[in-house]
């Protein structure tokens, strides 16, 4: 397959010929993993190795090389966490999945590093863990919270925190689930931070979350058109919410 892609040109609108690659990472059961979520953390680090290496190569994994130990298990650890919030409450987990989407657009569309890129992913499947602790009759409550009841909501970050500081490497995404309620204008929470004060992960997912939540339908309101969930954002931009981060959002709701 890759010979063949390699011989394969795309015709660009201004007569461009663009050759095609492809970079694969491969691993097999039994040999590379005991379990469905060992088997995809052996091939998602073997296809990371892969680029890193300069891309258009296949990778095959060698068990006890490519995929470490602590790779496998923070894999298998990470989809277990997104599926008990998806127990808990199957809002969070489709949101959740949007979050993780849109922010990765934002990350590969500032060109950022594959390996910002990934924890911007996992920052955005796991930003709202936290609320696995909190009450189901605050969590499904169909209706807006009381003020009591949103102080409860505010704890699921530093909860977040707690849960994702227990796994190995994964500072980046740390910062992204603890901050990614902070606001530009230092108005947010937990630690009411401000501007490039609040790290740049919890800054992208920030913007994602606020567009997945104002265009997702809920219990007590209906989600904003996309038209005018953009504007909103825009009139959040350097008040809220990142600036920068928010103009590359907007560019890439344009262009589809």
């Amino acid at each position: 397959v890759q010979d063949r892609l390699r011989v394969t040109h795309i015709g660009s609108g201004a007569g461009i010929d663009v050759p095609v690659t492809i970079s694969a990472g491969i691993a097999t059961y039994p040999e590379h993993a005991a379990a469905v979520s060992e088997l995809l953390a052996a091939a998602t680090v073997t296809l990371r190795d892969a680029k890193a290496s300069g891309g258009d190569t296949i990778r095959i994994d060698a068990p006890g090389e490519t995929a470490s130990p602590e790779d496998l298990r923070n894999f298998g650890v990470l989809r277990g966490l997104v599926t008990a919030i998806d127990t808990k409450d199957h809002y969070t987990k489709r949101h959740s999945e949007e979050v993780a989407y849109y922010a990765m657009a934002i990350a590969e569309r500032l060109e950022l590093d594959e390996e910002f890129v990934a924890a911007v992913l996992q920052a955005g499947l796991l930003h709202d863990i936290g609320k696995i602790c909190i009450p189901d009759a605050i969590l499904r409550k169909p209706a807006p919270l009381t003020d009591a009841e949103a102080q409860v909501v505010q704890q699921h970050v530093t909860v977040g925190d707690l849960i994702v500081g227990g796994l190995p490497d994964m500072e980046f995404v740390r910062a992204g689930v603890r901050h990614h309620h902070e606001r530009w204008d230092g108005s947010g929470y937990p630690d009411g931070l401000r501007g490039d004060q609040i790290p740049r992960i919890a800054r992208i997912v920030s913007v994602a979350d606020s567009f997945s939540a104002m265009t997702t339908n809920r219990s007590y309101r209906i989600g904003l058109p996309v038209v005018e969930a953009v504007r909103r954002l825009e009139e959040a931009a350097g008040e809220q919410l990142d600036p920068d981060f928010v103009t590359a959002f907007v560019a890439l709701v344009n262009e589809r």
